[in-house]
């Protein structure tokens, strides 16, 4: 029998994406190593820090020292359209330069951060980034550091920082990232948690750490609830249909809607990390050993994990 070839999966989330560190710490002190990782918008920037050698004290580092309104390069998405459309209008499509509308953020300082936090650092084991072609639909997933086929792109280190950009373009907040032939934006339009990729590198197991709970305290008061409601249900179901597979293991951190967005809370989000490893330790080390998958997380009658 084939040795077992373990995946790790993280979950695109924003800020919470700090609870990827607490997991991160917490399979490190059980001695669980992933023979390979793969991130989606801010787990794809976890995914590469880690793969590129940062410690937990490292990443305990960034989170002291992020301030993200230094990130911020404001897009004028309203201006950017008009001279989109203006430019596409003179060029008749003959320019070899392609224009896209700016986004409210253009994330040129996003992707230079990115860049000084790799600088002199080497992937130490395989690396998956997924982002979404705004193009064609379909997920686009880079590859470093591994023998890329079929519907994996290679990338270099160097490129790295515009790939995980790219997956992390929220489209109409971050400006669409233009990497020939694609047009990328966040990964999570495809794949939330992306163990798709992992498994076609031949992962047998996955343990895949999700940082989205479709809220259960919910009564919409406008329209606008409604349809946000109605992509929260769409995305649920998107991570169900990659994560319910018996070669799958979910961990999923909980957060308070309160402390989602809130910088002085991210330290927090490792801990929560941490603690969920610790809840479902006993079925992690099962799902390890066996040949068979454990679901760690509790289901209520509607079938969806919270």
């Amino acid at each position: 029998m084939a040795p077992m070839k373990l995946g790790l999966a993280l979950s695109g989330g924003t800020l919470k994406a700090a609870a990827h560190i607490g997991v991160l710490k917490a399979l490190q002190e059980l001695n669980i190593k992933p023979d390979m990782v793969a991130g989606t918008s801010a787990g794809g920037l976890v995914a590469a820090l880690y793969t590129h050698g940062y410690k937990i004290n490292d990443f305990l580092k960034i989170i002291d020292h992020f301030s993200p309104e230094k990130l911020m390069d404001y897009g004028f998405p309203v201006m950017s359209s008009l001279y989109t459309v203006l430019h596409r209008r003179l060029a008749k499509q003959s320019s070899l330069l392609r224009v896209y509308p700016h986004g409210f953020i253009r994330g040129l300082k996003l992707q230079r951060y990115i860049c000084d936090l790799l600088q002199n650092r080497i992937c130490e084991k395989p690396l998956l980034v997924i982002s979404t072609d705004l193009l064609t639909g379909n997920p686009i997933v880079f590859a470093v550091n591994r023998d890329a086929h079929g519907k994996f792109t290679p990338i270099s280190s160097k490129d790295l920082p515009t790939a995980i950009l790219g997956s992390s373009a929220l489209p109409g907040i971050f400006t669409p990232v233009s990497y020939p032939p694609y047009l990328l934006v966040d990964g999570a339009m495809r794949h939330y948690v992306p163990v798709e990729a992992l498994r076609q590198c031949g992962c047998t197991k996955i343990i895949a750490v999700n940082l989205y709970q479709l809220p259960r305290d919910y009564s919409p008061k406008t329209t606008v609830d409604v349809l946000a409601r109605s992509f929260d249900i769409l995305l649920r179901e998107s991570i169900d249909n990659d994560t319910q597979q018996q070669d799958v293991f979910v961990l999923e951190p909980r957060f308070t809607s309160a402390s989602v967005w809130s910088l002085r809370d991210m330290k927090q989000h490792v801990h929560r990390g941490e603690v969920a490893v610790a809840e479902v330790l006993p079925k992690l080390q099962q799902f390890l050993s066996s040949r068979t998958h454990v679901d760690a997380s509790p289901r209520d009658s509607g079938e969806h994990r919270f």
